[in-house]
């Protein structure tokens, strides 16, 4: 098989996986409807929860912009990128568990059960798309990458755009529908 047919290959089946793990919260998103309506909690802070997301989409833009420099051959763009997204997938964790700290919402209520849910869920997602962008920037720290040879951060960037968007989504949810 051509080396390009197989990287389209793996961009297929990985963009399939990645498809497959919006179940989850599809069904927590349906829950939500189906317990709450469209309640939201007015303990909320709701700043906080706008703060998360936002660190989030500019963690995506990020990272979105390290793998395109690392296809014009720019290591040194990518690292950067890359570890920007990162430190603000770790913003992102740090405020959540403020919120959860803080206890805005009580887990004793329907909605705070779907909250605490819904957000831990988020949480696990982001913690695997970190996992996987620390992977992908430690080889390519070690190993450097040229313009066809950087499958690794172009997975690690999809898997984390979808965070992004799932966890965008789940805000929206949670906070204003």
């Amino acid at each position: 098989m051509h080396t390009a047919t197989k990287l389209e290959a793996y961009r297929f089946g990985f963009r399939l996986f990645v498809l497959t793990q919006t179940v989850p919260f599809i069904l927590i998103w349906a829950t939500a409807y189906l317990f709450n309506g469209l309640y939201v909690s007015p303990r909320l802070n709701q700043w906080t929860g706008a703060a998360e997301s936002l660190a989030l989409v500019v963690s995506g833009l990020c990272a979105t912009r390290a793998v395109a420099a690392l296809r014009q051959s720019d290591g040194a763009g990518f690292l950067a990128g890359f570890k920007a997204a990162m430190l603000l997938g770790l913003v992102n964790l740090g405020l959540l568990a403020y919120q959860w700290g803080t206890r805005f919402v009580p887990v004793s209520s329907r909605f705070g059960e779907i909250y605490y849910i819904l957000t831990g869920v988020s949480a696990f997602y982001t913690g695997i798309g970190l996992a996987a962008m620390l992977l992908a920037f430690l080889r390519a720290a070690r190993t450097g990458w040229g313009p066809h040879s950087y499958w690794d951060a172009e997975a690690a960037m999809t898997l984390w755009n979808f965070q992004v968007l799932m966890a965008v989504i789940s805000y929206l949810i949670v906070y204003w529908i």
